[in-house]
């Protein structure tokens, strides 16, 4: 391409091309129906289905060795299913006052057989947003790539480590070595807990399902709606308890002067014995800051089986007569509301909020969805207006 540098010239573009490279392949299957009864008072629309995708075009990072920085190649292939459920329903219809409600339920699994390069993990680089931990798939496979590593969870933490095997919204990140029991091991000569030094999946942002649940109550010429969003379970990295953490500013920091022994067996050749050796070293944090704070890995900040019920949206809407328009030529309906937004939330997420996303919307995929780092909780809104109709 033309430079417009001093000296000019042509250079490489920044990506590369592949005369290899071909047409992305996609296999898709969905059933569903539809389905009304009682003169429409009650409603169902059922939607299962299955979406594989092989040969995907994806940007690679080449040798700079090459003259570029990126290339297409092919590879990975993923596997989405899922299921929606949508309810309507009239539970109450008369003259004067009708409720309606819909329900929506949703559910998706990912699958992910093969990578890029054969590669065991691919990252999103825009979703890393401190430490590490990031936005990754990873193969359902890793046993071939980390044996050691994966012997260990099958352990006492074998289903913790299992969650993100496999997974497009998988969290990568640093978790502790352990034994061939799942204890964690610890280094006879500091006293601390020794890292992985490969990225493994310490969690899965995919919660188990969601659901909308909308509800308007309408009384003559007055409307109450409201929408509860509720989600049930997934992961979400708590990064800002991490930098508190590691910054002696969090709240669990305030015992730094009380002596601690990590629970864990010594990695000194037993470990994976019969009778390895337990730990019983003492150390005070407020005299090992320097390396204390920091030996806590990535994965002991992810919180897990996230819930949520939030208060999305709530509208109390008066619809003025029509009788009381008839003089104006102009308008021909009006109607005065208040509306909130989040005005509540329940959760067991000990961060701001759960909802939080690491890096912006142009991040692509399932971008940095479950990462917290400085984020503040959805805020509240209220407003109110009048809406005419001419």
């Amino acid at each position: 391409m033309l430079q417009t540098t001093n000296g000019g010239g042509f250079g490489y573009d920044f990506y590369g091309g592949n005369p290899n490279l071909k047409a992305e392949r996609g296999k898709s299957f969905e059933l569903g129906t539809e389905l009304k009864f009682f003169n429409d008072r009650l409603g169902i629309d059922v939607a299962y289905y299955e979406k594989t995708l092989s040969q995907q075009i994806v940007h690679q990072r080449l040798s700079y060795g090459t003259g570029f920085i990126f290339g297409l190649i092919n590879g990975g292939t993923f596997k989405n299913r899922g299921v929606e459920i949508q309810l309507n329903g009239t539970p109450i219809k008369n003259q004067d006052f009708r409720w309606n409600v819909t329900l929506n339920f949703t559910r998706l699994n990912t699958s992910v057989s093969s990578l890029p390069a054969d590669v065991p993990e691919y990252y999103n680089s825009d979703a890393w947003p401190y430490g590490n931990a990031r936005a990754s798939a990873f193969v359902n496979n890793l046993e071939t790539f980390f044996p050691s590593s994966v012997a260990a969870y099958r352990g006492l933490n074998w289903n913790y480590y299992q969650r993100g095997m496999g997974s497009a919204t998988a969290i990568g990140g640093y978790s502790y070595q352990r034994n061939n029991k799942g204890e964690v091991l610890i280094n006879p000569a500091t006293g601390l807990p020794l890292t992985n030094a490969n990225f493994l999946p310490i969690g899965d942002r995919n919660p188990d399902f969601t659901l909308g649940f909308l509800n308007s109550f309408t009384y003559k010429n007055l409307t109450l709606s409201f929408l509860l969003d509720i989600r049930k379970g997934g992961d979400v990295f708590n990064g800002t308890e991490m930098y508190l953490w590691r910054n002696g500013l969090s709240l669990k920091t305030l015992n730094r002067e009380n002596p601690v022994v990590f629970k864990g067996v010594l990695r000194d050749g037993k470990e994976d014995s019969e009778n390895p050796t337990v730990n019983t070293i003492q150390i005070n944090p407020v005299a090992r800051s320097a390396d204390y704070f920091s030996s806590i890995p990535e994965s002991e900040f992810v919180e897990k089986d996230i819930n949520w019920v939030r208060l999305r949206d709530v509208t109390l809407r008066y619809q003025v007569p029509s009788g009381w328009l008839t003089r104006s030529k102009l308008v021909r309906s009006a109607s005065v509301f208040v509306n909130g937004t989040d005005l509540f939330l329940l959760t067991n997420y000990t961060g701001a909020d759960p909802n939080v996303n690491g890096a912006s919307a142009a991040s692509g995929g399932v971008g940095a969805g479950g990462f917290d780092f400085g984020t503040i909780s959805m805020p509240r809104g209220l407003s109110f207006g009048v809406s005419l109709g001419f």
